[in-house]
């Protein structure tokens, strides 16, 4: 695919990312791939399929609400039940259920810096759950880092283990997932893509220490992020899913996380599905030519999984974008212009 060398190697000379890897996947099967630039500029190591980016927040749809979807299934939790059913003492969070969490609508802010005053997993928990609401649950949508961290922690307390050790055991394993987990350890260093500019470890360069302040506060093991992952591995989760959820979800827990769930007023449903972004969210990142039927997600350091359920498509991009600025304007022109270029050539790759 010319057009898309050229417009990735276009990005790389501007600074946008030092290097990325893509695919297509179409019936499940891959259609496209490839590989472009530095995974670590300093080091010279080739971007690959094989290179372990810092996921962000697609640890949200990875993790954490694959991890609630097959809970349910078990029938360990249900959407319905109250926030203070696990956290009796959060009483300001009376009204809030599991559904606000996963669909943005629980009436939390969009981020709080918990670190500067909270350090630990189980402090930035309590930190997060002394958070006030800033509107009524059920009332309005702010896409919020805090929900998903506090979902995090109620799997944690249902399954009585860690999120790093259920995602492991209950996801990463069944699939195939080898190179994706929470806290990569030291001898995957030579693959892992590093990042930057995290406003509280300034000026540092960060080699498979988690990005986001909040998570790497949690000691790297978060409901919002935390994971870290490859190309070929996140290529396994998404023809899991359009596989119809084998051997993992069932059809209908896999028809909950393409599906928009968000009902406010009578507004038909909308924003936001059990865990991605849906139309007509500005979060959703589809460029210009993929449908508004598509559902997807992105991560702060620059990722992004994309799905058409209608023609069984996925689309993976992963780049390390934070390595040189946390600014996002010129990064998104250029992911937009990159999605496009994918669009207009998914029927012919």
């Amino acid at each position: 695919m010319p057009l898309m060398d050229d417009l990735v190697h276009e990005a790389i000379e501007h600074g946008i990312f030092p290097g990325a890897a893509c695919a297509v996947l179409m019936g499940g099967r891959i259609r496209y791939q490839n590989a472009w630039g530095y995974a670590d500029p300093e080091n010279q190591t080739s971007a690959s399929a094989s290179t372990i980016y810092d996921l962000a927040s697609l640890t949200k749809p990875l993790s954490t609400t694959t991890l609630t979807l097959l809970a349910l299934q078990e029938g360990k939790l249900t959407l319905e039940m109250p926030l203070t059913r696990f956290f009796p003492n959060a009483k300001h969070l009376q009204g809030t259920t599991l559904q606000h969490l996963l669909t943005h609508t629980a009436g939390l802010p969009a981020w709080k810096p918990l670190y500067q005053a909270a350090q630990g997993h189980a402090a930035v928990i309590e930190a997060a759950l002394q958070t006030p609401l800033e509107q009524l649950p059920g009332t309005g949508y702010t896409y919020s880092d805090l929900g998903y961290l506090l979902m995090g922690a109620i799997l944690e307390q249902v399954y009585e283990r860690s999120q790093a050790e259920l995602f492991q055991t209950r996801i990463a394993e069944p699939l195939g997932m080898s190179s994706t987990r929470y806290c990569p350890p030291p001898e995957w260093q030579s693959r892992v893509a590093p990042t930057a500019n995290s406003e509280s470890r300034v000026g540092q360069i960060l080699r498979g220490e988690v990005h986001d302040e909040n998570a790497y506060a949690m000691e790297g093991i978060a409901g919002h992020a935390g994971l870290f992952g490859s190309l070929e591995d996140l290529i396994k989760f998404a023809q899991m899913i359009l596989r119809g959820g084998r051997p993992l979800l069932s059809y209908y827990s896999v028809q909950a996380l393409l599906t928009p769930q968000v009902q406010l007023g009578q507004q038909p449903p909308s924003m936001h599905t059990l865990g991605l972004f849906a139309h007509p969210n500005p979060l959703l990142p589809r460029g210009d030519l993929f449908p508004t039927r598509c559902v997807g997600h992105s991560g702060f350091t620059g990722v992004l999984m994309l799905f058409d359920p209608q023609v069984e498509l996925a689309v993976i991009l992963l780049t390390n974008h934070v390595y040189f600025s946390r600014e996002k304007a010129a990064y998104l022109d250029y992911r937009r212009r990159l999605l496009n270029v994918l669009a207009a050539h998914v029927g012919e790759v």
